[in-house]
């Protein structure tokens, strides 16, 4: 009886903490309810846009806040009956709950940001959909917070971690299979989407004048998939490369073996690939360059490669050269798409030049779009593929510039930790936040669908646990 009683108290004690391991292992699943409303259908096609879902990782993020509060709560309450107890019942102090008041400026910023959104719904014509997007940021941004809190705790942390890479390896594989079979696997209680040469809407390439889907995953789009196996890319090749290096503590994955590491790099490396994302590949790149740019110098950086086992340097030359082979041999390049983009943009420009000071309202740039072009055609009413004239057309230079100063403040506050933080942390970080500003240019999920908001906010919440660490003078390459 004891030992069960033991075992609900530490269950309960590290409930939501299970609940953010279970979460990054399964955040990816696409699973979700969908409410439909007047604008769902747009000249009879369905807009993802326009809808309101209740996902899986709703559920998820909804039931880690309520854990957390409600055990807030009640240690707020606790402490407040002892402190009236041991004051011999005086009640005429004020019975409010403490909250923490102490905040940086870019978490001000923050907050500022999404109260300006908040009030964006007032101006909104379609007030359904400004209030759904609303709620979806502030969940995003209080579940951001545990999380960090989390990182606090070595275990925790390192069970968070192999949490992500072990959900990217699996959408990985899938990712695979389906690009080998040219269709979905029929995963739809996983939330994978039906697609094939022949649906309409399928993300598709021409290789060798045949029509071939891109990989998805279970995600809704290819370009989602490549910007959440990015992030795990870089944790892969960092952890990889200095794998050997001689540092003063342990990393999360000492324990594992290398033949496991580096397949693992292969099997991640060949399904974000497969995504034919061209904004996450020059994401990538540039990601790469300021990772590299950011150690001692080029010559000890190859030195390092030098160094480890023959079968990174494959690993690292099979990607290469499959790229390499994909891009010559499909239409990762064609014209049309980009035609598409500049009609998103035009349009934008437009919204924009109406609109400059307070935007349109959250949420509402596809539905601006069908009432200022009736005529498109269904799969056409999508965002602009730039989050920053998208976040410019719905929330205004107001919205635009405290969304810019919160990435500058939190950009800014790492490099000035540059003495307190070793290369190799300080490389991974701006890799991938440099990553996502460059892929921010030429997409728009990281705004505008839940699970890209997700991966965006994946590195701030790393480089928040670190800029914490390196301010109590800890070393921050305990990451990797």
């Amino acid at each position: 009886m004891q030992d069960v009683k033991q075992k609900i108290a530490w269950s309960w004690q590290n409930a939501e903490n299970m609940f953010l391991v279970l979460f990054f292992l399964t955040f990816t699943f696409n699973i979700r309810k969908v409410f439909l409303t007047p604008f769902s259908y747009l000249n009879g096609g369905f807009n993802e846009y326009t809808t309101i879902f209740f996902a899986w990782t709703d559920v998820l993020m909804i039931s880690t806040i309520l854990i957390y509060t409600t055990k807030y709560l009640l240690r707020q309450f606790r402490e407040r009956s002892i402190e009236i107890f041991s004051s011999g019942n005086n009640t005429t102090d004020s019975s409010s709950l403490s909250f923490p008041l102490n905040v940086s400026r870019e978490t001000f910023i923050l907050l500022i940001c999404l109260a300006w959104s908040g009030l964006s719904i007032f101006w909104s014509p379609f007030q359904a959909i400004a209030i759904y997007r609303f709620i979806g940021l502030l969940e995003i941004a209080i579940f951001t917070y545990i999380t960090i809190k989390a990182l606090k705790i070595d275990v925790w942390r390192k069970f968070i971690l192999l949490a992500i890479i072990i959900d990217a390896i699996f959408q990985s594989i899938l990712a695979i299979i389906q690009f080998i079979l040219n269709r979905s696997l029929g995963l739809h209680i996983l939330g994978e989407s039906l697609v094939s040469p022949s649906v309409d809407g399928t993300a598709k390439l021409v290789i060798d004048g045949g029509k071939h889907i891109r990989a998805y995953g279970t995600m809704p789009h290819p370009n989602i998939l490549a910007g959440f196996l990015l992030i795990v890319l870089f944790f892969l090749i960092a952890a990889s490369i200095y794998r050997y290096k001689k540092v003063s503590h342990e990393t999360p994955f000492d324990f594992v073996p290398g033949w496991i590491l580096y397949g693992a790099l292969s099997i991640v490396g060949i399904g974000y690939i497969l995504t034919f994302s061209r904004s996450a590949f020059l994401g990538l790149i540039v990601g790469l360059a300021a990772f590299v740019a950011l150690q001692t110098s080029l010559g000890s950086f190859i030195e390092i490669i030098k160094r480890n086992t023959k079968l990174l340097r494959r690993a690292i030359v099979v990607l290469i050269l499959a790229t390499i082979v994909l891009i010559t041999k499909t239409s990762l390049f064609s014209s049309q798409s980009l035609q598409e983009r500049n009609r998103y943009q035009n349009v934008s420009y437009e919204t924009i030049l109406n609109h400059p000071l307070r935007g349109i309202g959250i949420g509402q740039t596809v539905i601006k779009t069908y009432y200022a072009h009736p005529n498109f055609e269904n799969w056409q009413y999508q965002p602009v593929h730039n989050i920053y004239l998208l976040i410019f057309g719905e929330l205004g230079i107001i919205g635009f510039i405290l969304f810019s100063l919160y990435i500058i403040l939190i950009v800014l506050n790492m490099c000035r930790e540059e003495g307190k933080i070793s290369n190799l942390t300080r490389g991974v970080f701006c890799g991938l936040v440099l990553s996502s500003l460059i892929i921010s240019f030429f997409d728009h999920y990281f705004w505008d669908i839940k699970l890209g908001t997700i991966i965006l906010v994946l590195p701030f919440i790393f480089c928040a646990e670190s800029l914490r660490i390196c301010r109590n003078r800890k070393l921050l390459d305990r990451y990797l």
